[in-house]
């Protein structure tokens, strides 16, 4: 682990990548030496410049390329959620980034990335809405490319004088390439706290506490009679700091009114759907919630799913850190119904141990419900992982208390080829809490998944070659038989030119009743030219974003009695000029059965997006759903002919927000409503 000063500066150091380095001589300085995505010295130089002068935090990157440069994004703030999203680098450019924990691995996480045009994203286990203004600027050199930053300290909650953990990290687009700067060989994760460095920061100018901050909204709806009309609102949401790395917050009249996250699809399952939380309330104190491992787990399982409380009329909250606890709990009051929940957590300093409890309440009319969740973690550090969940479920649904409880436990070994883990869960017929997420109760039995990675010489045509395989087996809870079987075996080859051949076979059963029921759409395969490149196996063949992915796949196999599921999607993203993206998909699905007549549903999209500068951004949508969705709950929830169009447009400014809007992308069918909003920042910044 590397330890070093941060130099003091007496001026802010020139912001123009375009000026000679040797205005950052004083600075400290921090070459980024290896790779862990390949576990190999880095192929190319990277030099990072930081220094400070209490205020901001100024960082300047200078990086060699020999590949070429890619960078789509103009406008900030195009990703959410940091640079790891579903086991893939989240990022569609070649980019930098600097990792801050001030109060150490156990505290709250800060990042901070630029591409080469100097378009910014951020992100911090604080709050998922983060999203202070903050300065970068990027361009290309004759051999790379320079990104400057200015990170503003008081935007950092816990940011003091004294020693701080941090990570310089460089990423390489075309080849998957992850440089950091403080690392052991071994490392698979760029952004592992454990393996992050010790800065000595000297000075830190800023109160003791940070600002509250206040968000008032004013809405004007035009909209169809057959909606409810027109109308308009105004509401709040406020955060009181009670210490540097704490806060009570809450929302009145709060406006859920987000149409920015398209969530539908025809892609068929037969659990239950999953949908990303949006709503600020409860995204706020998201990163405290659900802090449970689960390993091979083929479902989703939860005794907090937030999507599915209904909006609250008003919501109060506690978040905090302080030391390696971590604690939080909010109260939602809506119409007849009360929903609260707390947690808390741990992270050992070496982060090689976490714990968690969760506390679950809801009461609705008619059903009063309680859950609560222990776990504990463990990671040694290097490859080996175990983790232990326990949770119960009691309440008016719950007839059996006995069959009210979930035990989970599993663990394995990763390293940058080989991945091996494996898994024991019961889950009780009667476990299925309110506020929760059940995907299958009533199942006992184990899941196993293994995986290998060989990986070739820079100068050769294939990046990689990768195997995988995936089973589990369940019985039910009190019924004898077997409950759901699940295999699959993938092959996976990845080129230099980011084309991604992926092939699959296998098969799924479920039991619905007595009946043991075919679902499988395990055989098959995807093509994707402009696909990620890197190599997660934890989550393989998890490849990465792309900002112009071109991809085909096909999935066939025994679904539903005596019938058979062929699924096509289809999808491509082409730039159209600098700044804009045009984005193409037609899938379609088609159940054959040996008797009676054939469910096949299409689903056809266009979707237009422009990055206008780099504070606004427009984008327009058209969708159509056709048909009859596969049996049993195979698709979405059309049946025949859904249309919709969607037009948003959004500018960011420092202390507000404007939104102006027509429909609402997450429903099946246009919504006839025209939206424009407008938010106001007082005091503290959005998400800090």
């Amino acid at each position: 682990m590397v330890t070093v000063p941060l130099a003091v500066t007496q001026t802010a150091p020139s912001l123009q990548p375009s000026a000679s380095v040797d205005a950052w001589n004083k600075a400290t300085s921090a070459p980024l030496r290896w790779d862990v995505g390949h576990a190999r010295a880095s192929q190319d130089a990277t030099i990072v410049h930081a220094t400070t002068d209490g205020k901001y935090l100024y960082i300047r990157f200078d990086a060699q390329q020999h590949e070429p440069l890619m960078a789509a994004q103009h406008s900030d703030d195009t990703v959410a959620g940091g640079s790891n999203i579903n086991g893939g680098i989240a990022w569609t450019d070649d980019a930098v980034w600097v990792d801050l924990w001030p109060t150490g691995p156990a505290g709250f996480q800060y990042q901070f990335e630029s591409n080469p045009n100097g378009a910014h994203n951020e992100a911090s286990t604080e709050n998922t809405a983060f999203a202070p203004a903050w300065e970068s600027r990027g361009a290309t050199t004759s051999g790379g490319y320079v990104v400057t930053m200015a990170i503003p300290l008081r935007v950092i909650h816990g940011a003091h004088k004294g020693t701080w953990r941090v990570q310089f990290v460089r990423y390489v687009r075309s080849t998957g390439e992850l440089d950091v700067w403080s690392f052991d060989q071994s490392q698979t994760n760029p952004d592992d706290p454990a393996r992050a460095g010790r800065l000595d920061v000297p000075l830190v100018a800023k109160p003791p506490l940070p600002g509250p901050r206040v968000g008032m909204y004013a809405l004007g709806e035009i909209a169809s009679q057959s909606i409810g009309g027109s109308t308009s609102r105004v509401g709040s949401d406020f955060s009181i700091p009670v210490t540097q790395t704490a806060a009570v917050f809450g929302t009145l009249h709060p406006d859920y009114s987000n149409v920015e996250i398209d969530q539908q699809s025809i892609s068929p399952t037969v659990y239950q759907r999953v949908y990303s939380e949006v709503r600020p309330f409860f995204t706020q104190a998201a990163p405290y919630y659900n802090n449970f491992n689960c390993d091979v787990c083929n479902g989703f399982r939860t005794i907090l799913y937030t999507p599915a409380i209904p909006t609250p009329s008003q919501g109060y909250a506690f978040e905090g850190k302080q030391g390696a606890f971590g604690l939080a709990g909010y109260d939602a009051i809506g119409d007849g119904r009360n929903d609260s929940a707390e947690a808390l957590n741990y992270t050992s300093d070496d982060n090689h141990w976490n714990a968690a409890l969760q506390h679950v309440a809801a009461d609705v009319p008619g059903v009063v419900d309680v859950a609560n969740e222990a776990g504990v973690s463990w990671f040694n550090g290097k490859y080996l992982s175990a983790y232990a969940n326990y949770a119960t479920d009691r309440g008016t649904n719950v007839l059996d208390a006995s069959q009210g409880d979930w035990l989970d436990a599993g663990g394995g070994f990763v390293n940058q080829k080989y991945a091996l883990f494996g898994s024991y869960r019961y889950v009780g017929d009667y476990f299925n809490p309110v506020d929760g997420f059940d995907s299958h109760p009533g199942i006992r039995g184990y899941g196993l998944y293994g995986a290998r990675v060989w990986t070739f010489a820079p100068s050769d045509f294939l990046s990689s070659i990768g195997i995988s395989g995936f089973m589990d087996r369940y019985q039910g809870a009190t019924a004898p038989g077997i409950a759901q079987s699940d295999n699959q075996v993938l092959v996976d080859f990845l080129t230099k030119g980011t084309v991604d051949l992926q092939l699959y076979s296998g098969s799924d059963y479920w039991r619905f009743g007595t009946e043991l029921t075919p679902i499988s759409q395990n055989a098959g395969f995807s093509l994707t030219y402009h696909s990620g490149m890197q190599n997660n196996l934890n989550n393989f063949p998890t490849h990465g974003s792309s900002a112009t992915p071109t991809s085909i796949q096909w999935y066939t196999g025994n679904y539903g009695i005596g019938g058979r599921l062929d699924t096509w999607f289809r999808n491509s993203t082409i730039r159209v000029g600098n700044r804009g993206a045009l984005t193409l998909t037609l899938d379609d699905t088609a159940q054959y059965f040996h008797v009676g007549s054939a469910n096949i549903q299409w689903f056809e999209e266009i979707a237009y997006a422009y990055q206008l500068s780099a504070n606004s951004s427009f984008a327009i949508g058209v969708r159509r759903v056709i048909g009859y969705p596969p049996q049993p709950n195979g698709g979405g929830n059309c049946e025949g002919s859904c249309s919709n169009i969607s037009i948003a447009y959004h500018l960011r400014l420092r202390r507000a927000e404007i939104y102006a809007a027509y429909g609402n992308p997450n429903t099946l069918i246009t919504v006839p409503q025209a939206i424009f909003k407008l938010i106001f920042y007082a005091g503290g910044e959005k998400g800090t």
